[in-house]
């Protein structure tokens, strides 16, 4: 998942969010557990041993596991609002399947997939109390899962159908009778309040697609069914990151998905051992500071805005394609209808313009001449007045024949 391309990744930007979670990552030495034992010691007793070989069967005992510890859950619990599989990888799986492979092929897998959740379903209703069903059905989602975490689709999809080996259904089946003698009866209640595969909301858009196995009664649950009692630091990694996404949902206002955290849990499967850590015991002002290095390594301000600014653009409400397109096409019509307009404006404008311009040189050209035609006729006048009259009654004479003018 992509937590683990950070866990594991050795960019400057991988570093600068782990460094902030490693902050706030417990020591062994923080946590307890149920039966007393030294945490993370040889103390552990193995229960169940692995008898089946291969690193694939390995991987699907443990994916096979993690489905049936949730559908135990669900059928112990009388919340009923809970579902098990719903927001899970297998889920997840066949969604992703769906464009991939041939349509027969897939109704194929689907309808495997139906069948498998209402036969576990049931199980979880007290309608079916075969554990070997569930351990099947359960088989078969574990290969969904590993289809999707691979992002790889098998080239014999009858692979899909294949059942779990007797082998493999006695180690799983040892892990959940094991399971129901050490971990239901000691952290659950008819009464708790269980989160499956929760939904991490905004802080997924920081970090990516991420997985949690359950929440119960605000306690981070995880499951492993590896061999080994070290201290597993990888897995007490994830879960702080998973705490800190809480803790940032929570700042920015995603209250559904600010999960209300106390406690980390760690259930080893083969060895029946649960592992506690109380989160009180991390000092406050680390957590603080954890979160807002995280905060600013995954530049969660930045993506918050650009995620509002899509919902708000998903609920603005919008005309379907086909009135899309006759709302483009119009538009379009009525730009180049304004277009044609605006031309024509703009030419009978001119037009207008370029006559008024004609007309004006045309009156400027006339009183030129009138006005050179009276200065010619002035000076004729004046010389023939000056012959007869003497240059003295010139302009007196001139002024008085043509004017009435007396001076």
């Amino acid at each position: 998942m992509a937590i683990d391309s950070y866990l594991y990744g050795n960019t400057a930007n991988d570093e600068m969010i782990m460094s902030a979670v490693s902050s706030i990552v417990p020591n062994e030495e923080m946590f307890s557990t149920l039966s007393g034992n030294e945490p993370f010691s040889n103390q552990y007793k193995l229960y169940v041993p692995m008898r089946v070989k291969g690193d694939m069967s390995h991987i699907l005992i443990e994916l096979a596991f993690h489905y049936i510890a949730k559908v135990i859950v669900a059928a112990y619990c009388n919340d009923t609002n809970c579902d098990p599989f719903e927001n899970s990888i297998a889920e997840r799986s066949i969604k992703n399947l769906q464009p991939k492979i041939e349509k027969s092929y897939f109704q194929e897998v689907y309808e495997r997939y139906e069948y498998a959740t209402m036969q576990l379903q049931n199980y979880i209703d007290g309608e079916d109390n075969s554990t070997n069903n569930i351990i099947q059905h359960c088989f078969f989602l574990a290969k969904l899962d590993i289809c999707y975490r691979k992002a790889a689709i098998p080239s014999d999809l009858s692979q899909f159908f294949t059942p779990a080996t007797p082998d493999e259904v006695i180690e799983i089946k040892e892990m959940v009778l094991k399971f129901g003698k050490s971990f239901i009866p000691r952290v659950l209640r008819p009464e708790s309040k269980i989160i499956f595969n929760p939904n991490f909301g905004f802080g997924e858009c920081l970090i990516g697609e991420t997985e949690c196995d359950m929440i119960i009664d605000k306690t981070i649950i995880d499951l492993r069914t590896d061999i080994g009692t070290s201290y597993p630091r990888d897995r007490v990694t994830k879960s702080m990151v998973h705490f800190l996404l809480t803790e940032i949902n929570r700042d920015f206002g995603n209250k559904e998905n600010a999960f209300p955290i106390d406690n980390l849990v760690f259930y080893s499967a083969r060895y029946g051992e649960t592992e506690i850590l109380s989160l009180e015991d991390i000092d406050q002002y680390d957590i603080t500071k954890a979160v807002n290095k995280f905060t600013l390594a995954t530049n969660a301000e930045h993506k918050f805005d650009q995620m509002i600014a899509k919902e708000k653009y998903k609920n603005t409400p919008r005309p379907n394609n086909i009135n899309s397109q006759e709302q483009y096409y119009s538009h379009s019509q009525q730009s180049r209808n304004d277009d044609i307009d605006r031309q024509d404006y703009n030419d009978g404008y001119n037009q207008v313009v370029r006559k008024k311009k004609k007309h004006t040189f045309r009156k400027v050209l006339i009183l030129i001449i009138v006005l050179s035609l009276l200065t010619i006729g002035f000076v004729y006048l004046k010389d023939y007045y000056v012959m007869n009259y003497g240059n003295d009654f010139a302009i007196e004479s001139i002024l008085h024949n043509l004017f009435g003018l007396d001076i």
